[in-house]
């Protein structure tokens, strides 16, 4: 369903991606790999938020560069790891009513819900604590039930009810046929996610893709990314 080929990023300069090739079909996708690794340029290449200096993403078959911002948003859902960075409203209420009103679909109330307490709705999003902001600006986004969702450190900020809010959302979305792609640089969710495949990025380069039972602790430790013996040790 999404396509990465040959794509190079740039930015200020520096190269940040290089020589880029994916081939994500739906399914659970982990991208691990140290801060400053390329896994946030990554996922908002692949959003369509980063424009590369070389190769092109396609989503079915279209380069999602191309696209309306509008027609991009309904096709591909990236969260941001900061999850304060896309609050603009006043009110929860108002920041999912303004999701609405410029993609110009209904929301799914479901996804909301699950993610959402109701005594959130009325408050300022820049009050809400970190756990409780990244709740909504996962619900905001993934209410559009994209075919393709992008989450950027879905876990940080939360407590162990929101990440296993988050875990069974992500599993409801696999379930449904969509292509899920999680950045981390934390090895000790993997066991609760059940990845259909693993990337590992280092320095902007693709240095593993493929089963997670592959990804040995020494290759992850070679680049810098703490194993899963590690983190349960």
């Amino acid at each position: 369903m999404i396509k990465v080929e040959d794509v190079t990023v740039e930015l200020s300069g520096l190269v940040v991606l290089r020589d880029i090739y994916l081939n994500l079909e739906p399914g659970l996708h982990v991208v691990l790999g140290r801060n400053g690794s390329g896994k946030s340029t990554l996922l908002k290449t692949m959003a369509g938020l980063v424009k590369p200096v070389k190769g092109r993403v396609l989503v079915r078959g279209v380069n999602v560069h191309s696209l309306p911002r509008r027609e991009a948003v309904k096709l591909i859902g990236y969260t941001w790891q900061n999850p304060y960075a896309g609050f603009v409203e006043a009110t929860v209420r108002d920041e999912l009513e303004f999701t609405k009103r410029i993609v110009g679909v209904d929301l799914q109330r479901d996804i909301i819900d699950q993610l959402i307490p109701q005594r959130l709705l009325d408050r300022n999003p820049f009050t809400l604590s970190g756990g409780e902001a990244k709740r909504v600006s996962i619900a905001m986004i993934l209410a559009i039930d994209q075919p393709i969702w992008l989450l950027d450190e879905p876990f940080d900020y939360l407590d162990s009810s929101g990440v296993e809010a988050v875990i069974k959302l992500i599993t409801r979305g696999v379930e449904r046929g969509k292509v899920v792609v999680v950045a981390s640089a934390n090895t000790a969710y993997l066991h609760l996610l059940k990845p259909h495949s693993v990337i590992l990025l280092s320095r902007g380069v693709v240095t593993f893709e493929g089963d997670p039972e592959e990804l040995s602790p020494s290759v992850l430790e070679e680049h810098g990314v703490p194993s899963r013996e590690l983190m349960c040790g």
